[in-house]
């Protein structure tokens, strides 16, 4: 995907981290979801009611290569596995999990989005361009 061989990332998923590649994200559930959840209060994309200025601009988030500094490739299982987790997919990430039964590793408030939930908002931030 433009990328040369030697730049593309191939850290592992975690062990336990459980995605289940075979959903399909909905990307207009996904939009929805994410405009009425904490992911606004962090992250900014233009154009949407998502002012935030801690997380990263998402704005092009589709047409990004890579996600978590270059760790993963931004595919939907990938960014599925951030969302549940991104501290356990990056130790010292600053973003809490999403995922139902993820506790975060600093204040240790649990996620609730089910899987579904996270694939559709993961369809909803690649459909960015």
């Amino acid at each position: 995907d433009g990328m040369p061989a030697y730049a593309i990332p191939n850290a592992p998923i975690p062990d336990g981290l459980a995605i289940d590649s075979t959903l399909v994200g909905d990307a207009e559930r996904g939009r929805e979801l994410y405009a009425r959840s904490a992911c606004i209060g962090c992250h900014r994309i233009r154009g949407a009611t998502s002012p935030g200025i801690l997380g990263p601009e998402l704005t092009h988030f589709g047409s990004r290569l890579t996600l978590g500094a270059g760790m993963y490739p931004n595919d939907a299982r990938h960014l599925m596995a951030w969302i549940k987790n991104a501290q356990r997919m990056k130790p010292g990430a600053i973003m809490p999990p999403f995922g139902q039964g993820e506790r975060d590793t600093r204040t240790g408030a649990a996620g609730s989005l089910t899987d579904q939930q996270i694939a559709d908002i993961a369809a909803y931030l690649q459909a960015l361009k």
